[in-house]
């Protein structure tokens, strides 16, 4: 009888392991998963983008989320989702341009290359 509660007890320690193993993975995200795009300057703000998230929806399309670190020290900014079709060179529909004409189009290119890739 001894021998079974024993048993029972590393099964049990085991069982307890391994959830709490697969639950630390399961919260694992960002930074350790993140990959790195580009590092700019806005404002005299120094910053970094990295590829946060994606997903592949099928057709050489992604679905993806950026996260931008700045070094001031203040929160990092979590983009919203985004859809990026790596035959056509869009973000979100719009054609991503080599060169940026505006601000705001900065590191595109980098970001889709990045997403694009597997």
């Amino acid at each position: 009888m001894n021998s079974i509660l024993k048993s029972i007890s590393v099964l049990d320690s085991v069982l307890k392991a391994s959830v709490a193993a697969t639950l630390v993975n399961a919260l694992v995200v960002g930074p350790i998963h993140a990959q790195f795009v580009y590092e700019g300057m806005r404002q005299g703000i120094k910053y970094k983008v990295f590829i946060y998230a994606k997903e592949y929806l099928g057709d050489n399309s992604w679905r993806f989320q950026t996260k931008a670190v700045y070094h001031t020290g203040s929160k990092p900014y979590y983009s919203d989702w985004r859809t990026a079709d790596c035959d056509r060179s869009t973000i979100d529909g719009e054609v991503v341009r080599a060169i940026p004409q505006y601000g705001y189009q900065e590191g595109e290119a980098e970001v889709l290359y990045k997403v694009c890739q597997r």
